[in-house]
C-alpha cells in the first residue's frame, strides 16, 4: 500500500519579522517542515538556511530542535540570505545531511551598484562548491525531484507569462556561464510542493523569483492537480507594479486557497495588496509562526 501525507507542519525559523518571544529576526529565510504519513512514518526538511547572522542557530536552539532530526536540506536558490547559514547547520547536524539545490545555486552572483562597485550576493562569502560537496551528500538537479511520497521540488520553473519579470536590484546581478558575463535570471529558483492524502496541494516558496503564477502553473503540471489550498513563503512582490499585483491576485482567485501566508521578500506593497484581496484566508507570519495543513 502506498503511503500518503496526513499532515504538514510548517514552522518559520528565520524571517525579517518576529512573531514569538526569545527568537531573533534577520533579513533571511529558513523554514522547518514536518511531514506526517498515514503509515505512521514522518520526514523533516529544512528549507533554506538563512543568512550569516546568529539568528538561525539561535532560533534552532530556542525551538529545541534535535540536531539529528533533519532528513534533508533544500535550498530555494543561491542568494546569500538563503544560504549563509548552511555550513553552520551541517556542522550542527554532524551526520552528512543531504542538500538539494539547482546547480546554479552555487554559481557566481555579483551585484553591481549604481557607483559601479561589485558585491557578491551568492555563496562565495560562506563556502565554496567544493567545501559543500566535501561536507555532505549533494543532489544537484534542474528537474522536479521527488523527495518522498507526495513531496517534490519544482525544479527550474518555466516562465511563460509576460508580467512576472525580474525587477529592481535583481536586474543588476550577473553571473558567469561558458566564460561569459551574463545577467543572472535566477534560474535556480525553486519551491517545495506537498500533496496530501485528500489530493490538496501546499506550496512553500523561498523567494519565488520565477513568479508565483508561473510556479503554480508548473505545480499543476507536476502534480496533475489544480487543488492548491495554500501558498506560504516569500513571493518577491515588494516592488511589483500595480499591473503585476492585479494579475497575480486575479490568478490566485482561480484556486481553492484556504491559506495565503506570504513573508520574507513579499514586502509591504505585496503584503498589503494580498491582505486586502484575501482578507479571510490571509495569515501574517514571521519567526515562531506555525502552520498546520491536515488532510481532510
Amino acid at each position: 500500500m502506498v503511503k500518503a501525507i496526513e499532515e504538514i507542519y510548517i514552522r518559520i525559523i528565520v524571517d525579517g519579522k518576529v512573531n514569538a518571544r526569545n527568537v531573533m529576526g534577520e533579513a533571511g529565510f529558513a523554514v522547518l517542515v514536518d511531514i506526517f504519513y498515514d503509515d505512521m512514518s514522518n520526514i523533516r526538511l529544512l528549507f533554506d538556511a538563512a543568512g550569516s547572522t546568529p539568528a538561525l542557530m539561535h532560533n534552532i536552539k530556542v525551538g529545541e530542535i534535535d540536531s539529528t532530526s533533519i532528513d534533508m536540506i533544500v535550498l530555494s536558490h543561491g542568494h546569500w540570505d538563503h544560504v549563509g547559514g548552511l555550513m553552520d547547520v551541517l556542522s550542527w547536524t554532524g551526520n552528512r545531511t543531504p542538500v538539494l539545490y539547482h546547480p546554479d545555486a552555487l554559481a557566481l552572483k555579483i551585484f553591481t551598484d549604481d557607483d559601479g562597485k561589485e558585491h557578491d550576493v551568492g555563496i562565495k562569502k560562506y563556502f565554496s562548491p567544493d567545501e559543500l560537496k566535501n561536507s555532505t551528500e549533494v543532489i544537484e538537479t534542474t528537474e522536479p525531484y521527488s523527495i518522498d511520497e507526495g513531496i517534490w521540488t519544482t525544479g527550474e520553473v518555466p516562465r511563460t507569462n509576460d508580467f512576472e519579470k525580474l525587477t529592481g536590484n535583481l536586474t543588476k546581478v550577473h553571473t558567469i556561464k561558458d566564460r561569459k558575463k551574463i545577467p543572472d535570471e535566477v534560474e535556480d529558483d525553486l519551491s517545495l510542493i506537498f500533496q496530501l492524502k485528500d489530493g490538496s496541494v501546499v506550496i512553500l516558496a523561498g523567494c519565488c523569483h520565477s513568479g508565483i503564477v508561473n510556479t503554480m502553473n508548473h505545480v499543476t503540471t507536476i502534480t496533475g492537480s489544480s487543488s492548491i489550498v495554500a501558498v506560504v513563503g516569500g513571493l518577491h512582490l515588494y516592488n511589483a507594479s500595480k499591473e503585476r499585483l492585479a494579475k497575480t491576485i486575479d490568478y490566485l482567485k482561480g484556486y481553492p486557497l484556504t491559506t495565503l501566508a506570504p513573508c520574507h521578500c513579499t514586502g509591504l506593497r505585496g503584503q498589503a495588496a494580498l491582505m486586502y484581496a484575501f482578507e479571510d484566508i490571509f495569515k501574517e507570519i514571521g519567526v515562531g509562526s506555525t502552520l498546520k495543513f491536515p488532510s481532510n
